[in-house]
Order: C-alpha cells, then sequence, then structure tokens
C-alpha cells in the first residue's frame, strides 16, 4: 500500500475534547514519493527499510484496528453476515514499511505508515465493511496518541494541495486545484531529525505557533495559490522561530531564484517550489536534494 509523503507550511494546534478533536488547522501539499507498506509472514515485528523498529504510530494503529474488530466480534450476526477473516493472528505477520524518505524529518513518514497498516489489516482481515474514512480516523488516533502529527494523514489521504480549515475528525479539508501542476517540483533537502512531541506538547511552542498562524490560514483562503502558500509558509517558519539559521540562511539563497522556499513542519527540512526554468539553480545550491513532484491520487 502506497501512501504519499506529505508537507506541512503551516499550522495551528488545536487540543479538543477528545482525541478525535484534536488535531491541526493549516495548509500542506503531498509528494510522490511516500512510504509503501506491506505485510508478510513473520513474528510481528516491524521494520523500517529493512531496520526493525519500535514504531509508535505503526504499532497503535494495530491496537485501535483490533479495539474494532473486538467491537466488531461482539455482535454475531455481523460477524457471520460480512464474513470476516476472525481467526487470523496478527502476531503472525511482520510490517514492512519502505519508504524513499526518512521518518521523523516533517515528511509525514509516520502518519503514512500508520495509515498504510490499516489499510494493509482491513485488506487481509477482509473487512471489506469498514469504510476509508473509518481508517483515516484509526491512522489520525494514532498520530495523535503516538505525538507524531497532528495532520499529515488528513492530507495524505486528500492528496494535492490542501487547505485543513478545521481540525481531527471528521475532515473539513479544502482541496485546492493546481493550475498546470505538472510543471511544478518540490525540492527537498533534509538537514537532520526533529522531534515533533518536543514542539506540539511544549505550551511555549504552542502560544508562538498559534498566535503566528492565526493570520495566516485567511490570508491563504483568500488567495489559495501554491506561490502564495510558500509565502506564507516562510512567514510562519520565520516569525514562530521554528525555522534554523541555517534552514534561514538556505531560504535567502534560494527565494529569489524559486517560486518559494520554506521549512517542512515540523522537521529539519528544507523544501522549494521550482519550475523547468529553475530548477537547475536550486539544485545547485543544495548538497544532497530529494526532487519530488505533486501527487494527487487518493484512497476511497
Amino acid at each position: 500500500m502506497y501512501i504519499p509523503g506529505h508537507i506541512t507550511g503551516f499550522f495551528k494546534i488545536c487540543r479538543g475534547e477528545n482525541v478525535l478533536k484534536t488535531g491541526s488547522i493549516g495548509a500542506g501539499i503531498t509528494l510522490n514519493k511516500g512510504v509503501i507498506t506491506t505485510l508478510v509472514k513473520g513474528k510481528g515485528n516491524i521494520y523500517f527499510n529493512n531496520e526493525e523498529i519500535d514504531l509508535c504510530p505503526t504499532k497503535e494503529a494495530i491496537s485501535n484496528f483490533k479495539n474494532i474488530i473486538n467491537k466488531y466480534n461482539s455482535d454475531n450476526n455481523l460477524i457471520n453476515n460480512n464474513k470476516i477473516n476472525n481467526n487470523l493472528n496478527l502476531k503472525d505477520y511482520d510490517i514492512i514499511h519502505n519508504s524513499q524518505l526518512p521518518l521523523g524529518c516533517g515528511l509525514g513518514i509516520s502518519g503514512g505508515c500508520a495509515l498504510g497498516t490499516v489499510y494493509k489489516l482491513k485488506e487481509i482481515m477482509g473487512f471489506h465493511q469498514m469504510d476509508s474514512l473509518e481508517l483515516l480516523k484509526i491512522a489520525h488516533i494514532s498520530e495523535v496518541k503516538c505525538g507524531t502529527g497532528l495532520g499529515d494523514v488528513m492530507g495524505q489521504y486528500f492528496g494535492g494541495f490542501s487547505i485543513r480549515k478545521g481540525p481531527g475528525f471528521p475532515p473539513d479539508i479544502k482541496k485546492i486545484n493546481i493550475r498546470d501542476k505538472n510543471k511544478y517540483y518540490i525540492v527537498i533537502e533534509v538537514l537532520g531529525k526533529r522531534e515533533t512531541s518536543s514542539i506540539i506538547n511544549n505550551s511555549k511552542w504552542i502560544n508562538k505557533i498559534n498566535k503566528t498562524s492565526d493570520k495566516l490560514l485567511n490570508k491563504l483562503l483568500k488567495n489559495p495559490t501554491l506561490n502564495n502558500f510558500m509565502k506564507l509558509s516562510y512567514i510562519f517558519a520565520k516569525d514562530t522561530g521554528l525555522a534554523s539559521e541555517e534552514i534561514l540562511s538556505l531560504c535567502d539563497d534560494l527565494n529569489p531564484i524559486t517560486e518559494g522556499c520554506s521549512q517542512a513542519m515540523l522537521g529539519n527540512t528544507i523544501f522549494a517550489l521550482c519550475t523547468d526554468k529553475n530548477i537547475k539553480d536550486a539544485l545547485s545550491i543544495l548538497k544532497n536534494p530529494i526532487v519530488c513532484k505533486i501527487y494527487e491520487g487518493n484512497y476511497d
């Protein structure tokens, strides 16, 4: 199961009365590089790029999926009518994640692992009556509980360029049509990892983030273009103090020669919007660039 990577340009942290209503508003784009999840016979282990890993969003997704199965198991008529593979032991399977993008760098890969896991669990369990929005809900809960994200899976589910107008589940998403989207490239440079939970659970950072983002969403809704998204994302990265000096320096070099440049939230990663006219200049500045296109698919 393929789930695209996702970059959030700016966001506001929203804590609801429960985990479903906790999330973020903001905006982001999905990438044609992401994570592929498969299930194979094994011993219940989780692997990321061939290394065994204790990956919280995947473990939480499995646990939440099992809870829903147990709920359905309590109604024998429903089980009999829908033919769920109730005898399957998930401990007999390994979950394999493979990605061209790293974890913990603001590229939505932990969310992609959670979302890909629940899609594969639905498939192997034969749980066909569970719709894709229910799977999205499980993945969102998993990310929020693990502190690894607040809205990436929403963007990944809908694809393309999307604005999260409301936090949590059910999703309140405005998907923006991109004119001539094939002419655009998203160029990424990963400078290191950053612990998302250390930001989204810190009251000082929350105040800075929310104070800055309040004025940005309406500006994007009034002019929902990729260029405006990049401009507002840079303002957010700079004014919150989330962007490092290294990233700001690279932005100073890249903003004049691209369609815009900023920091992927929340990661120590820079991303620039380029076209055929300026991508070579952008690549000449970066040391280890990753070139992506915008991914429009979804998973209904």
